[in-house]
């Protein structure tokens, strides 16, 4: 019998340590030689080509998407699966033949000659907290739990380990996160995000605005009220006198940490091209719109500019849109509505923009795009029309940075359930990465008391780097269905990528959620459907799905025809709304805001509401997060 139990030093992600796996391929007789084993996994070298990808990425953006996406409804369709358990979307073809992906990504099927897309990734985890630090680090976690938080412990980020690698200069940091720092419902911090056993000094630039706002800044880029350029570096050389080498030497190691961070924030204060990188208010609309007004869309942007600027790796995390309120990728319920009419245009937009414009200018082949999460979701449809978190199967997309695009590694079941070819995990995704960037999966980082740790423990998939995954020959789906076009009040919302609950009066695909009462027949002028309210006051329920952890802020009104909001009164679950608009109530406009008071709506359990509103010819009404700004209407 051989045994391959070892408790003992680093593990492989198939469970066997390096030393039990040296010991185990010493055994030719049983043919169990480690290039036997990395070759059936995918990560043996294919030939000498690969070696070409060795350090070709100079920068990365790396975009996480917090909170899971469901995999096969997104990038592994299986249209011919299980009826109950493939879902709703349909698959479209994409430049490179046999590379399908959902129909709710047509802009980034357009760029997917840039695109390799792997299949099989596993790491049999469904937790937010420790999936996110395999995502984020390329390390399992310790533990397997949820909810206990950031530790000094951790392994870091790829960004803290850059920093530390390969320090950049010129005013700029090496690692900038933004436009959140992710945590789990409760607020728990999430782990993989900061340097943790490097050290506070290699923790990311972390910007927590949304670059979205009208008034988005970086509050760390400006100069203290008094201050300008000159003053700033008359102290900065002071302080350089008083505390010497010496002093610093004495100092504890946290202490030496913060100097160091403290240090690298007053450089990014000094650079004038560091402002100027954070600055998207120099940038034209046309630009901006491209890549989708909402959070993630600028926040894509700005990524670009920072790694333009010379920010050696930018996380793009996917945001809440307020901070204490989930609208993550955590799709339990209305999975597909969710993807749809939120989450995949959200995405759609910017990451098209993002590779077109690095390819454009010159930048992609030394910019590695990754596209990562926690886990994927499950084969199984839940009761609210949700699905729910699955470890053993997701997808990981690369582009640029070396790595050949129009390819798709690996596969999984007629369920998306488990990988059936070529199974990696977040460790050969990490060796691959690092690959990329010039370093081999054995390089050490040393923590803050000196002991070595290899960057990854997996090996690079190296099929993929030489480019031998080509799709498999499938036919092209068949074209899609034609289908009614949302109407155009909830396409822009649609577009503004917040959630929204909305009612589209007199379309009866825009009412299917809504019980109406008291209001007339679908009225038309200038073929703009509406209705007016033919009781005083009428009524309307909403019998969809309730999002608990959701506090909508605003009302909005878009009307027919454009009339004041003097004689307008609303009634919210029986309880009168103060009318409170974002513009002067006695100017005619045809969209009115209203504030709600908050918590009115979280506190309830349904969303019934009573108008009164004389004259008012509404076409459409909405739930929202945040108000519609004039850019968006």
């Amino acid at each position: 019998m051989i045994d391959v139990e070892n408790t003992n030093g680093i593990r492989l992600c198939d469970g066997m340590s390096r030393r039990r796996m040296l010991q185990v391929g010493g055994l030719s007789p049983l043919g169990l030689t480690y290039p036997l084993l990395a070759q059936a996994r995918g990560t043996q070298p294919a030939d000498a080509g690969t070696h070409a990808t060795f350090g070709r990425a100079k920068r990365v953006i790396m975009l996480f998407m917090w909170g899971g996406p469901a995999h096969q409804d997104t990038w592994d369709l299986k249209p011919d699966g299980p009826a109950k358990l493939r879902g709703e979307f349909l698959p479209i073809a994409t430049r490179v033949p046999g590379m399908h992906i959902s129909e709710h990504f047509p802009r980034i099927a357009a760029q997917a000659e840039k695109l390799a897309i792997i299949r099989s990734v596993g790491q049999e985890d469904n937790n937010h907290s420790t999936g996110a630090h395999a995502g984020l680090t390329g390390r399992r976690h310790e533990v397997k739990a949820e909810n206990f938080g950031a530790r000094d412990t951790d392994f870091p980020h790829y960004g803290s380990v850059l920093s530390k690698l390969r320090p950049a200069d010129g005013g700029l940091p090496s690692f900038v996160a933004l436009p959140d720092i992710i945590a789990t419902t409760n607020g728990t911090i999430t782990p993989g995000q900061f340097a943790g056993i490097l050290g506070r000094r290699y923790d990311p630039f972390h910007i927590t605005d949304h670059p979205d706002t009208a008034d988005f800044s970086i509050s760390a880029l400006k100069f203290p009220q008094g201050l300008n350029n000159q003053r700033m570096l008359e102290r900065r050389s002071l302080l350089q006198q008083i505390d010497g080498a010496a002093r610093l030497a004495d100092r504890p190691s946290v202490r030496q940490s913060l100097g160091a961070f403290y240090q690298q924030a007053l450089d990014m204060v000094l650079s004038s091209a560091a402002r100027r990188a954070f600055d998207l208010s120099s940038v034209s609309s046309e630009e901006r719109n491209r890549y989708g007004w909402h959070t993630f869309g600028q926040s894509t942007l700005l990524a670009r500019r920072l790694i333009e600027a010379g920010v050696q790796l930018v996380t793009v995390y996917w945001h809440r849109e307020k901070k204490t309120v989930d609208s993550s990728w955590d799709t339990h319920a209305l999975n597909f509505q969710e993807l749809k009419n939120r989450l995949m245009p959200s995405v759609d937009r910017p990451i098209a923009a993002l590779l077109q414009d690095l390819e454009e200018r010159g930048l992609l082949d030394e910019t590695l795009v990754v596209w990562n999460s926690e886990f994927g979701r499950t084969p199984k449809i839940n009761r609210n029309a949700g699905r729910d978190h699955w470890g053993p199967c997701n997808s990981v997309v690369m582009a640029g940075g070396g790595v050949p695009g129009g390819q798709v590694f690996g596969a999984s079941d007629a369920a998306a359930a488990y990988p059936t070819r070529d199974k990696v995990t977040q460790d050969d995704i990490a060796a691959t990465m690092y690959h990329l960037l010039g370093f081999d999966p054995e390089t050490p980082v040393h923590d803050r008391l000196g002991r070595p740790f290899p960057v990854a423990l997996g090996q690079p998939i190296h099929r993929l780097l030489g480019n031998q995954s080509p799709p498999d020959p499938i036919p092209e789906p068949p074209p899609l269905p034609v289908r009614v076009p949302p109407a155009p009040f909830k396409q822009m919302l649609i577009n503004r990528g917040g959630r929204f609950v909305c009612c589209n009066f007199g379309d009866a695909s825009g009412e299917t959620e809504w019980q109406l009462t008291g209001w007339s027949d679908p009225q038309h002028v200038d073929q703009k459907a509406y209705r007016e309210a033919q009781a005083d006051p009428a009524k309307l329920k909403y019998s969809g799905h309730y999002y608990p952890h959701f506090d909508f802020s605003h009302f909005a009104f878009r009307l027919a025809t454009p009339q004041t909001a003097l004689k307008l009164k609303l009634t919210l679950n029986g309880t009168p709304v103060p009318i409170k608009t974002t513009r002067d109530g006695n100017v005619p406009q045809d969209v009115w805001q209203i504030e709600l008071p908050l918590g009115m709506i979280k506190a309830s359990k349904t969303y019934e509401l009573a108008i009164s509103a004389p004259g008012w010819e509404i076409r459409d009404l909405a739930f929202l997060g945040d108000p519609i700004r004039d850019l968006h209407l």
